[in-house]
């Protein structure tokens, strides 16, 4: 009731086609909604009794659910639903400024020093081995045995390229999560990206996945993912003297400014420039929060333990053993 409740309130906000009933084929789940609990490094569900199954977390809280799900590759899963006490507690932040691109996938500046992470491209990696194994699927008769076989080959390179992005986010994310408390970002058009040439890489790079990572691994922590408004110049303009180069193109990676002489690469002086963009929105609250106040180069709590009861799904799903 719970799921068509929320697909027809999609519906009606036009952002999905009319409800329909689940597929037979491809992936599964399903949600229990109680009378779940964790017994003898396995879950118990009801009328199933206990399934054993990987426990990746140490599970501190109340169960509130549990949905288990068989992909397309006959694998199962079970998410676990979350109600836990939070209670964090910090005196100084640190703000880092992240600039999103293609050639360099993160450019982080935090205030003193610059390092850039370089993507990994996972569909390019494996598309020699994807398209093998589509070559075979389409020589196989349809309806045939051999075709529904061919077909989990090919669900498992996209499962090996889908997994391989996922945990290259996951730990980025993590890493950018332990340095800082507060991370600026564009706020990008996603959509409107991938609709130009560049759409196998900008889906490839997985900027919306990172952005949703930072962003409830930050909150989960005390912390904030801000986001700039993705019309603000942050590579046109200066970080030296403010100065706007409205000649610049995508091509130019490097450029010396007119009027202070200052040489910049292109992605670090965007990161300087959201992070300062950043820094101005935290003081000014023009975001409508009031917790955070900056001053200079450190921002800082108002109140020094934040509390939140919350209810949050772990990062890393329990694997059930076949």
């Amino acid at each position: 009731m719970k799921n068509l409740e929320s697909a027809f309130k999609n519906f009606f906000s036009k952002r999905t086609k009319f409800p329909k009933f689940k597929s037979k084929h491809k992936k599964q789940s399903i949600r229990y909604p109680e009378s779940c609990s964790i017994r003898n490094k396995g879950i118990k569900l009801p009328k199933l009794g206990v399934v054993k199954a990987n426990i990746s977390q140490v599970i501190n809280g109340q169960i509130k659910s549990v949905t288990v799900s068989k992909t397309s590759t006959d694998k199962y899963f079970a998410a676990i639903l979350l109600e836990m006490d939070d209670s964090t507690t910090i005196e100084k932040l640190k703000i880092s400024g992240i600039d999103l691109g293609l050639s360099s996938l993160v450019t982080v500046f935090d205030g003193e020093t610059t390092y850039k992470v370089d993507p990994i491209k996972p569909t390019r990696k494996y598309a020699k081995r994807l398209k093998r194994r589509q070559q075979a699927l389409s020589r196989k008769a349809k309806g045939s045995n051999n075709r529904q076989k061919a077909i989990k080959e090919v669900a498992k390179v996209h499962e090996k390229i889908a997994n391989t992005r996922q945990d290259f986010l996951h730990k980025l994310s993590r890493k950018l999560c332990d340095e800082n408390q507060i991370v600026v970002a564009e706020n990008l058009n996603i959509k409107g990206l991938a609709r130009t040439k560049l759409a196998k890489s900008i889906h490839d790079a997985g900027f919306g996945m990172l952005l949703n990572f930072l962003d409830y691994k930050l909150e989960r922590e005390g912390g904030k993912l801000v986001e700039v408004d993705r019309f603000y110049p942050s590579t046109k303009l200066c970080s030296g003297c403010g100065f706007k180069n409205d000649l610049l193109t995508l091509s130019i990676r490097e450029w010396i400014c007119p009027e202070c002489k200052t040489q910049h690469d292109r992605d670090e002086n965007a990161a300087k420039n959201l992070r300062e963009e950043g820094m101005r929105i935290l003081s000014t609250n023009t975001d409508g929060q009031s917790e955070f106040q900056a001053w200079g180069e450190t921002v800082r709590l108002v109140g020094t333990c934040t509390e939140k009861r919350v209810s949050v799904n772990q990062e890393s799903p329990v694997t059930a053993s076949a």
